[in-house]
């Protein structure tokens, strides 16, 4: 007899040992390793089920660990539990090297909107984030398998509301996961099947977009991500792209190769997320022109950014327009991160951005 939806809502959720273990080992729990609601998510319900993770941004983790770190703002600071727990699983080192954000530039990890809302106010926020961090840390491919489970079980949800679910792993880091590999087994893949309805791809040293790929050709499932990564080599956007991803390439203003950058990521078909210190509530610009005197000029269209989080679902070739947000702690380090909200031409590093309204 098939096993109906509610059957399989109402069984015992039996993960495999592996990674029941590694969640247990650092607090974690399958519900909770992806985020489904905070109000940017929200603007988008009727578009997609959101769901969205969070680990620590740049060097955040190694601050977190750090005892001698005493920001002013609490969940930048030193969180106890997270040295206790890289301290008892023999990943200290591990916690001091990791950078989340490789392309990240020094305004844009000033200003990071991982400090932004709820991020920015509760350490017990951070330390979730951190504890998510160590787990990919000590284990990659049963930590990806463990998002697997958690991305079915958000679709399973989505498909009761008669809806796609939209799935951004990086939501505030820029992990590869294009190139995070791990063994799926036909036996777990038909687990996933008879608890969550999914069809998912088996294989050894598959991608998450590759196990998640019948879903996505059937238009259940978007996996979309932003990121500042260049354009070429195994960890640019053009490799996110074959791998699976809807890719939205992250303009980062204080880059010396800002400009360059742009240009290259619109020609070759991505959207370009642009912040700008725009006062809440004021109308975007129409359009956008970088120009660089050795590559030439470029002018997009622009879109509201802020109206959903669902880049997937905007055309290419757009510039997405992004009202700065508040980052508790940032400090005038992150002016240089977003463009003013003016008319005129503004110079950066390699050439200038221009605003039209």
């Amino acid at each position: 007899m098939q096993t109906t939806a509610r059957a399989r809502r109402k069984a015992p959720l039996s993960l495999p040992p592996d990674i029941a273990g590694l969640l247990a080992r650092f607090g974690l729990d399958l519900p909770g390793l992806l985020t489904d609601s905070n109000p940017k998510l929200e603007k988008g319900a009727a578009l997609a089920r959101p769901a969205i993770l969070h680990h620590l941004p740049a060097r955040s983790l190694a601050a977190a660990i750090d005892p001698g770190n005493g920001s002013p703002v609490a969940p930048r600071g030193y969180l106890p539990e997270l040295l206790e727990l890289a301290e008892r699983e023999g990943l200290t080192a591990a916690a001091r090297a990791h950078h989340g954000c490789p392309w990240g530039t020094a305004a844009c990890i000033a200003g990071c909107l991982n400090w932004a809302g709820h991020g920015g106010l509760s350490p017990k926020v951070a330390a979730a984030r951190g504890r998510r961090t160590l787990a990919l840390l000590a284990d990659p491919a049963a930590y990806g398998r463990a998002v697997l489970w958690a991305a079915c079980r958000q679709w399973a949800a989505a498909q009761r509301d008669g809806l796609p679910l939209a799935l951004r792993l990086r939501g505030t880091d820029d992990t590869a996961w294009h190139r995070l590999r791990f063994d799926l087994s036909p036996a777990e893949a038909i687990a996933l099947g008879r608890r969550f309805g999914v069809t998912v791809a088996p294989g050894q040293a598959v991608t998450i977009a590759e196990a998640l790929a019948p879903m996505a050709a059937a238009g259940s499932l978007h996996l979309y991500e932003y990121s500042k990564a260049g354009l070429g080599g195994p960890l640019g956007l053009e490799a996110q792209r074959a791998a699976g991803f809807d890719i939205t390439a992250s303009f980062a203003a204080d880059r010396p190769t800002a400009c360059r950058d742009g240009l290259a990521a619109v020609a070759a078909g991505f959207r370009l997320a642009v912040p700008v210190a725009l006062p809440k509530g004021a109308p975007i610009p129409s359009r956008l022109t970088i120009s660089t005197g050795a590559a030439g000029f470029v002018t997009v269209p622009t879109v509201d950014g802020d109206l959903t989080d669902h880049r997937w679902a905007d055309p290419h070739g757009v510039a997405v327009i992004l009202r700065t947000k508040r980052s508790r702690g940032a400090g005038p380090a992150a002016d240089p991160f977003s463009l003013a909200p003016i008319a005129e031409p503004q110079a950066l590093a390699d050439g200038t951005v221009t605003l039209h309204w």
